[in-house]
């Protein structure tokens, strides 16, 4: 299809039933779990939030750990901020001697545990550990949020299976529809003794026994060959398997149009994946300063893998574990490449846009340009223009546009 002259998307009315995690209560930061109140925020914590920190899966997980025999060990698995983190050791004094071990890919629920534990004043330690460390042998019991990917979710029962005792109980809750039959065999892949409940506040719960088996030989990592590149990506990292035809689409634009505007020497890469937006820039523009940035450890470990298969070693690129650009100096990029996501989990969501926006502002130098591809339908042009003094949507085709922010 050719594209269409550049103008402004028609914007659509805000959908006030955007995700069944949204709420209208009066303090929908307070949550009375099974181990007793808390308060749980999301991270980073924002101005009349509506999207809760937890769900009935952590509930239901919690009461399930206060029922069963007290763990020496206990693994929590994707807790996306902390609420099976802050219920686990309300429920846990330190004088339980219970070890609490979490393995997740993001860097913001790193950051959300550590703002709900001070937010609730509990002191017991805890490890953090990333889908790339080994798990300690001793965890004996482990409690899981079931992933939005089903590769990661692979990856994550292959890596129980590798380094925990056989036998090893996992449970595991999710929305009821989240179990599909290619979920369950999976599980029936990695464990023994699986059993699925009936339907409980929409969800169901999971209880199995890790069965021992070596690392899959196919790593879960995919390899590629586009645009001149070839690509390596771990699993869970987004569009695994082919690129996003939104970034596809932005290089395209980049390609016809960025000849005709200054020269960037400081370029970021914004949420970056794998990486393809920066790899590309780099391949024109092999000159410049190329910083990638993304909250996923899987998702830096992708890029960095990139980096070093097609454009090598060089003191010019790096790959930073950010939330969006919150450490980044201000004034000290002269380009901001950007394809922001429009999910958090299963949760649909514009916040993360919004701060990369935000964040995109503060750091580019006077004159410096953000380059943004979102879906049409989203209402990205609106908050481009209250954040910044120029926007102009370059091109546009039937599913994206591409924008230009000075």
């Amino acid at each position: 299809m050719p594209r269409s002259p550049a103008r402004p998307p028609r914007q659509p009315n805000k959908s006030s039933n955007q995700s069944d995690t949204w709420v209208r209560t009066a303090a929908p930061h307070l949550w009375d779990s099974p181990s007793g109140r808390l308060d749980l925020k999301r991270f980073p914590p924002r101005n009349n939030a509506t999207l809760q920190a937890w769900d009935a899966g952590d509930t239901w997980l919690l009461e399930s750990l206060k029922t069963a025999e007290r763990p020496a060990h206990v693994l929590l698995v994707n807790d996306s901020w902390g609420a099976l983190l802050c219920g686990a050791q309300q429920q846990f004094s330190p004088a339980h001697s219970v070890a609490i071990s979490l393995l997740t890919d993001s860097y913001l629920a790193g950051q959300a545990y550590q703002q709900n534990t001070a937010a609730n004043t509990l002191k017991g330690a805890y490890s953090t550990l990333s889908p790339l460390e080994p798990l300690p042998q001793d965890i004996d019991h482990v409690l899981m949020k079931l992933p939005k990917s089903q590769s990661l979710l692979e990856r994550q029962l292959a890596q129980l299976s590798r380094d925990l005792a056989p036998g090893t109980l996992l449970q595991v809750a999710a929305k009821s529809q989240l179990f599909t039959p290619g979920v369950r065999e999976l599980f029936a892949q990695y464990c023994d003794s699986v059993e699925v409940s009936l339907i409980q506040r929409k969800h169901r719960l999971l209880t199995a026994r890790i069965q021992t088996q070596p690392w899959p030989e196919h790593d879960f990592q995919t390899t590629w060959e586009e645009l001149g590149l070839t690509l390596t990506q771990h699993a869970g990292v987004f569009a695994r398997n082919q690129l996003d035809i939104g970034a596809r689409f932005m290089i395209e634009v980049m390609e016809q149009h960025l000849p005709s505007h200054p020269t960037a020497s400081k370029v970021a890469d914004l949420g970056c994946g794998n990486g393809v937006l920066g790899l590309v820039y780099a391949k024109w523009y092999p000159d410049a300063q190329i910083t990638w940035f993304d909250e996923s450890t899987l998702a830096v470990a992708s890029c960095q893998a990139n980096i070093e298969q097609n454009l090598g070693a060089s003191d010019h690129y790096q790959v930073l574990l950010d939330d969006c650009l919150s450490n980044v100096a201000t004034s000290s990029f002269d380009r901001v490449l950007c394809n922001p996501p429009f999910h958090q989990e299963h949760a649909m969501t514009d916040h993360i846009a919004k701060q990369m926006i935000r964040d995109s502002r503060r750091v580019l130098k006077p004159g410096g340009e953000l380059w943004l591809v979102a879906n049409r339908h989203l209402p990205y042009y609106l908050i481009l223009q209250k954040t910044f003094r120029l926007v102009e949507p370059v091109e546009q085709n039937g599913k994206f546009v591409v924008y230009r922010a000075v």
